[in-house]
C-alpha cells in the first residue's frame, strides 16, 4: 500500500503493521537548515567528518528526517529525542518515562533514504543502488550461502546484478533486524532472490522456525534501486509512504 501523508502528527503503526517511508536526498537538501537545528551535537560531529559535501548533507538529512518522523509519531519535540545503541551498534529510542516506544531502522544509498517504523516488533531495512561495475559472482562466493550462490549462478547473466542486489538487501535487512551486525555470518542463512519468487528468509542456521517468525518484503523505492524490509512476526501489513520535505 502506498500512501502520501501530510505533515503533522502521525498515527502509530498498528499491532500487525509496519510503516516504510521513502525520502529522496535531492528533495531534502532544501531543508538542511531545519535538520541542522534538530540533530544532536554528536550527530553533527559525525556529519562534519565526511569529506564530501554530498555525504555530509546525506547524513544530516537522514538523521534530521528520522527525528522529525519519530517526533510526529510520538508527539514529541524531535530535537529532544534521545537514542541508544545496542552492543552491536543498532540504534533505538531511549526509554521515555513509560511513554509509548517505537522500533525503527534506517538506510540510504545514492539518492534514496529509507525508514521502517513499527511498534514492538524488531525491524530492519536496506537499500542499494544496483551496480554493474563488478563481478557479482566473485563477491557472492565470499558472502552468500551455498544455496544462494547456486541460485545466482542459475540466473540469466543479464539479470544477475539485479538478483544479486535483491539477495544482498534481503540479507542485510534481516541482519539489521536481528540487531547483531555482521557478528552473525551472512553464509549462515539463505533468502530467496528470484524475480518471480516471494521475498522470504528460507533458512537460518540457528532458527529452524524462521519462516514462521519473520516476514520479508521487497522494495523498489526508485528506478535502479533494490530494497528490502525484514520484520519480526507474521502476518504483517506493510504500508509504504513517500516523505515530503516541506
Amino acid at each position: 500500500m502506498n500512501v502520501n501523508h501530510p505533515l503533522g502528527s502521525l498515527p502509530s503503526p498498528g499491532e500487525g503493521e509496519a510503516h516504510v517511508w521513502i525520502a529522496l536526498l535531492s528533495e531534502s537538501t532544501a531543508q538542511l537548515a531545519r535538520y541542522n537545528s534538530l540533530i544532536s551535537p554528536e550527530e553533527m560531529q559525525r556529519a562534519i567528518r565526511f569529506i564530501r559535501t554530498e555525504d555530509r548533507d546525506r547524513h544530516i538529512a537522514t538523521h534530521g528526517i528520522l527525528r522529525e518522523l519519530l517526533g510526529r509519531y510520538l508527539a514529541a519535540d524531535p530535537a529532544k529525542l534521545a537514542f541508544t545503541t545496542n552492543p552491536f551498534g543498532k540504534p533505538g529510542l531511549a526509554q521515555r518515562d513509560g511513554k509509548k516506544m517505537l522500533s525503527f531502522n534506517l538506510t540510504h544509498s545514492g539518492n534514496v533514504i529509507l525508514y521502517v517504523v513499527a511498534g514492538s516488533r524488531q525491524v530492519g531495512v536496506d537499500v542499494e543502488l544496483i551496480r554493474t561495475d563488478f563481478d557479482v559472482m566473485d563477491l557472492a562466493q565470499g558472502q552468500f550461502s551455498s544455496a544462494e550462490v547456486k541460485a545466482l549462478q542459475a540466473t540469466c547473466p543479464n539479470e544477475r546484478s539485479a538478483a544479486f542486489f535483491r539477495c544482498w538487501t534481503r540479507k542485510e535487512a534481516y541482519i539489521k533486524a536481528r540487531g547483531e551486525g555482521l557478528g552473525f555470518p551472512l553464509k549462515e542463512f539463505s533468502v530467496s532472490l528470484g524475480d518471480n519468487e516471494s521475498p522470504a528468509i528460507l533458512w537460518v542456521s540457528d532458527d529452524p522456525a524462521v519462516q514462521e517468525r519473520w516476514s520479508m518484503f521487497n522494495l523498489v523505492p526508485a528506478p535502479g534501486y533494490a530494497g528490502a524490509v525484514a520484520i519480526e512476526g507474521r502476518p504483517v501489513q506493510l504500508v509504504t509512504r513517500k516523505w515530503t520535505a516541506a
